[in-house]
């Protein structure tokens, strides 16, 4: 698996939907139904590629920064 240095998890203003996505990139690796499940799979996704922060995007576009746990 390729390494990133960040994820993010962003709501999808059409679908309603969480994405989780590497960096800044607009595609998505993976969408869920609550921020809650989004987040607990940026966390897995993050582990196995090695990323140093978790970015969490909120509906009122507050971010907030986590870090991964090894």
């Amino acid at each position: 698996m390729t390494e990133v240095a960040e994820v993010h998890v962003r709501p999808d203003e059409q679908s309603g939907e969480w994405v989780v996505a590497p960096g800044r990139a607009s595609g998505a690796l993976s969408t869920h139904a609550s921020a809650h499940e989004a987040e607990r799979a940026a966390r897995r996704l993050a582990a196995a590629r090695g990323a140093q922060r978790i970015f969490l995007h909120d509906r009122y576009r507050r971010v907030r920064s986590v870090t991964p746990q090894r």
